[in-house]
């Protein structure tokens, strides 16, 4: 049977490539110079596809001569067509066409120099306009899209950097509540969060020294950090800005571990027998039961401002408030039994029965109880929410500097 598909297969892959070859006979009378290469080539393409199965189908070798013969021709003059474009300076038509000359003939005369010529060379002058008009941001990110070897790519590239780096002295923050720590540990954060961005054109400056600076010659006996201070600081330790921040609030609510004793039924499968049938069989009964139910939660708020200051000109770049809150709650069930037996309901007197107890038959009421047994019963610290708030407000203040470009 394999012997057999492979014949069957040969012969209908030699008629796909006998098909394509005679396309590329007519194409080649007709003086269809493109088609008869492409034609040519989709009969090599299918020939290599089946022979990894094993299948081998012949092209005749008088095929393959017209074939280079033609394809040199066409290259050739693809070749100049393109040298003639890009001359004139159509990039993208020229790119284009060394492709195709790349595809066919690889290693024809110089097609890869020109091919990254006409590739590179209009993203290179865009580069270099961003970098005569400053724009140094958008200069960097434009010669990215350019191998380093193209030109001085690398060397400009490491100009524009250089020239949009955007250094930053980080103040210590300041805090305005009773929550001590909370300055720091946002800084902290926010420190962490630049790194993490790998921003290539912002710097932060060492805080030590800069809060050094500050604190010795600038603060003096006020303890205030104003856009002034913060200005000139900036420039005695050599940066083009300042950022100040502040933990202007922060309020807790704590509700402590509450208990309720709830009324429900526990459900039992009792076994009795049928002295008529003389058999024995179930029955479900209900006893009443108490099962306690936990209430807590807790609740963080703060604000925090920060401000990012020019120390050019003691202009506020950048300024906000930011408010956040952060809560964490539990809602649980427990009980001395098994709460996959305990149904919901309600009864009067649990020694003996009222006219409106009642088991809930519900099946929304009696998967809601069981998922109360599964809830979580470890309550968030508030230091756990406030950090986390810590976190976020860092984040947020990280990313605003990130997304920050002096040059728009």
């Amino acid at each position: 049977e394999y012997i057999e598909a492979q014949i069957a297969l040969k012969s209908s892959a030699q008629r796909v490539v006998n098909n394509y070859l005679d396309d590329f006979f007519k194409s080649k009378n007709f003086q269809e110079t493109k088609d008869a290469v492409y034609h040519y080539r989709s009969a090599k393409i299918y020939q290599e596809k089946v022979n990894g199965f094993n299948v081998k189908v012949d092209i005749p070798q008088h095929y393959t001569k017209d074939y280079e013969v033609l394809l040199n021709h066409y290259v050739e003059t693809i070749y100049n067509k393109a040298l003639a474009i890009l001359e004139k300076e159509s990039f993208n038509e020229a790119e284009q066409l060394f492709k195709e000359v790349s595809l066919l003939l690889p290693n024809y005369k110089d097609v890869q120099d020109l091919q990254d010529v006409a590739t590179y060379e209009p993203k290179y002058r865009q580069a270099l306009f961003f970098l005569e008009n400053e724009k140094f941001r958008a200069s960097y990110y434009q010669f990215n899209k350019i191998p380093k070897s193209y030109k001085d790519t690398e060397e400009l590239q490491a100009m524009a950097l250089e020239a949009g780096l955007f250094t930053v002295g980080l103040l210590k923050f300041e805090n305005a509540t009773n929550k001590k720590g909370g300055e720091a540990s946002i800084s902290a954060y926010f420190s962490d969060n630049i790194i993490k961005l790998n921003n290539p054109f912002l710097k932060l400056v060492d805080r030590t020294h800069t809060e050094t600076i500050i604190n010795e010659q600038l603060m003096g006996l006020s303890g205030q950090t104003t856009e002034n201070t913060a200005a000139n600081a900036g420039e005695l330790i050599g940066v083009k800005a300042i950022l100040t921040g502040k933990l202007v609030s922060y309020t807790k609510e704590k509700k402590p571990l509450r208990k309720e004793e709830i009324k429900a039924w526990f459900e039992r499968r009792v076994k009795k027998y049928n002295k008529e049938t003389e058999k024995h069989y179930y029955e479900i009964e209900y006893d009443k039961i108490n099962y306690q139910e936990f209430y807590a939660s807790n609740n963080v708020s703060i604000a925090f401002q920060y401000q990012l200051i020019s120390t050019e000109s003691g202009e506020i770049l950048l300024s906000d408030i930011i408010r956040f809150d952060n809560s964490d709650e539990i809602h649980y069930a427990s009980a001395n039994y098994n709460y996959r037996n305990i149904t919901p309901g309600t009864w009067k007197w649990k020694n003996k029965s009222h006219p409106s107890d009642e088991v809930y038959k519900s099946v929304l009421k009696k998967n809601a109880l069981k998922q109360l047994f599964k809830n979580k019963r470890e309550l968030k610290s508030i230091e756990q929410l406030a950090d986390e708030l810590y976190q976020k407000s860092a984040q947020q203040v990280a990313q605003k500097i990130h997304t920050y470009n002096p040059e728009n």
